[in-house]
């Protein structure tokens, strides 16, 4: 996504004296593929939607090149063009495919701005030959940009990692690629990657780094700082956009890009591993892989658990079956742990312990065997609890399903909702699942929900929701094939702010006195048990005086338990001091936020004090 700091967006606000404002938000895809020979190797990009919100809105998508330049395509068989609008009522899903005609694969990026609220988008890069299926992929939607990241890479004979980034910005951006040497945690090698505006660039470990001479047989970590300039001797610019394939043989993953924190949580949850199986059938194996910039290192313990809260031991590298495994990570390197068992296929969740709150970016691979042939992989980053969570479901018979695992971390019975949509946003099934402490639980949708299973194409949603925080993930199927997909925090039917009004304004001290008109279908924006509704209100000067902000606590009586409604309150900027000079004008921001979390969307209006 083009990258707009909130400052920037509110001074560069052009409005018309009582007019409202949504301001849009942009989700970014910083790898597609499409192309190549229809009878041959050949690249599909599939974009899924789900608008999980109160009221309509409009995706409006643009594809970019290498180069910068529009990307044209067809949209469902129509084009070629660069740019599409998607108009999506309220819980509405769809499915796009993006395809070209031609022999040559063309690799691009994607965002897509959405207004007057997000959609939860999902994007599924498929490589095939002629029709038929050899891998495919999840792409991680970017909400912001980067400054900075790490990643763990791995190359063998059959083996290679790519790196895709893509620039966002108007301006050109430079960013300093740089490879760490296995044995020694040391700089090994460095390339700048110049990017022109709206620019994007797909390469091979093998192609960023050919004179290091072990390049073709490496595990190592690579960075990627922003730099201000190509000669790349400090930091600076805008951010960038970043994500990483994993091709084994002919089979990708994607490798999840995480903005580089100084340090992180001490306990991380992985809330599906599987490993084992029969040697001449259908097999398994997780594969971690640990990176760290702490220069001393670090050291782990991963503890495995069965569905019912056991211990689960797995074969670690090779060594004797155990439940809980030592890991250490040495300095600016990777480790890699490959989880493996016996003729039984067994699957549970892990978690990793930590000393402390320090930098870790870990990473799990899912690989499907038919015997000894590698048929599938599916990567994630580790996953934080969560209290809700939304999916884009696909079920076609015998094809096409979605998988879902929970992992229970809290030492009570864990109860969570599931509730199944469909294509029009009405509610098909529901359904409540029990993970025990320490438990898991792992089921297809058409599992958990039977009466779709006969749906010869069931497109729709599913919610997630519990008063006790747990830990999902969620593995797209098709035929034998699995990819990762994106989980939203978010559930269905968000509260949707509609109109936003300043009777009267207050200037010693500063006090903005509003109504906002809210759609909300869930009728919990306000209860009969909670009727305070929180937000956060934004107030901009402009110019020189810049910017403030703050929480806000309104009174939402008039809108417990109903779908619609009019809320008013106030809001007193907490570092706006004095008296405001008289007539002095400004811009009023404002969304809420309802007791399990779900944010509406962003809205403005002009005001004088």
């Amino acid at each position: 996504m083009k990258k707009i700091a909130l400052l920037l967006f509110l001074l560069s606000s052009d409005f018309a004296f009582g007019q409202v404002s949504y301001v849009p938000v942009t989700v970014a895809f910083p790898q597609i593929a499409v192309g190549g020979d229809p009878n041959g190797q050949n690249y599909v990009t599939l974009i899924q939607l789900v608008n999980n919100n109160s009221s309509s809105t409009t995706g409006h998508i643009a594809l970019f090149s290498d180069s910068g330049a529009p990307l044209a395509v067809l949209f469902d068989g129509q084009g070629p063009q660069s740019t599409m609008d998607v108009p999506l009522d309220s819980g509405q899903t769809r499915q796009i495919q993006i395809t070209l005609n031609g022999s040559i694969v063309t690799p691009g990026w994607m965002e897509i701005t959405y207004s007057p609220s997000d959609a939860l988008t999902t994007v599924v890069l498929q490589f095939r030959s002629g029709s038929t299926l050899l891998s495919e992929i999840g792409v991680d939607p970017a909400f912001d940009t980067l400054v900075a990241t790490d990643i763990a890479t791995e190359t063998d004979t059959a083996l290679n990692t790519g790196i895709a980034i893509a620039n966002p910005d108007t301006m050109a951006a430079y960013v300093l690629v740089g490879l760490w040497d296995p044995n020694t945690g040391a700089a090994l090698a460095n390339t700048t990657v110049s990017l022109p505006p709206n620019g994007h660039t797909s390469r091979f470990l093998t192609e960023l780094f050919p004179n290091v001479a072990s390049i073709r047989q490496i595990r190592a970590k690579v960075s990627m700082d922003q730099c201000s300039s190509s000669a790349c001797t400090s930091a600076g610019g805008n951010g960038f956009l970043a994500t990483a394939v994993r091709l084994n043989g002919d089979q990708f993953t994607t490798i999840p890009v995480a903005d580089r924190p100084p340090d992180g949580d001490q306990i991380r949850t992985f809330p599906q591993v599987a490993f084992g199986g029969p040697a001449g059938a259908i097999n398994m194996t997780t594969v971690l892989y640990l990176t760290t910039n702490a220069s001393t290192g670090v050291v782990a313990i991963a503890d495995i658990f069965d569905d019912n809260g056991n211990p689960l031991a797995a074969s670690a590298n090779g060594a004797a079956p155990a439940s809980s495994i030592p890991i250490t990570v040495l300095g600016n390197r990777v480790t890699r742990v490959v989880l493996t068992g016996d003729g039984t296929l067994r699957s549970g969740w892990m978690r990793l312990t930590l000393p402390g709150r320090v930098h870790l970016i870990t990473s799990a691979i899912f690989q499907t065997f038919r015997g000894p042939n590698l048929i599938s992989e599916a990567s994630v980053l580790e996953s934080p609890q969560v209290t809700r969570g939304l999916i884009y479901v696909k079920s076609q018979p015998g094809l096409a399903n979605i998988g879902i695992a929970f992992a229970n971390p809290e030492p009570t019975f864990n109860v969570i909702s599931l509730t199944l949509f469909n294509k029009a946003g009405f509610v098909a099934a529901t359904q409540l699942v029990t993970v025990p402490p320490n438990g898991h639980l792992a089921r297809f949708v058409t599992e958990i929900f039977p009466q779709i299973a006969s749906v010869t194409d069931f497109d729709g949603a599913l919610s997630l929701s519990s008063g006790i925080s747990f830990s999902t993930v969620a593995l797209r199927s098709t035929a034998d094939k699995f990819a990762t997909l994106p989980i939203s925090a978010n559930g269905m039917y968000r509260p949707a702010i509609t109109a936003v009004r300043v009777p009267t304004t207050q200037r010693s001290p500063a006090q903005i006195n509003f109504q906002i008109d809210c759609i909300d279908y869930d009728s919990d924006l306000a209860t009969s048990a909670s009727r305070s509704v929180s937000g956060t209100a934004y107030i901009d000067f402009g110019g020189s005086v810049g910017y403030d902000y703050g929480p806000v606590i309104i009174d939402g009586t008039q809108l417990a338990n109903q779908p619609s409604g009019t809320l008013s309150g106030t809001f007193q900027p907490p570092n706006v001091t004095g008296t405001v000079p008289s007539g002095k004008q400004a811009v009023f921001y404002i969304y809420v936020v309802y007791s399990a979390g779900n944010q509406s969307n962003f809205v403005g209006v002009p005001v004088q004090l």
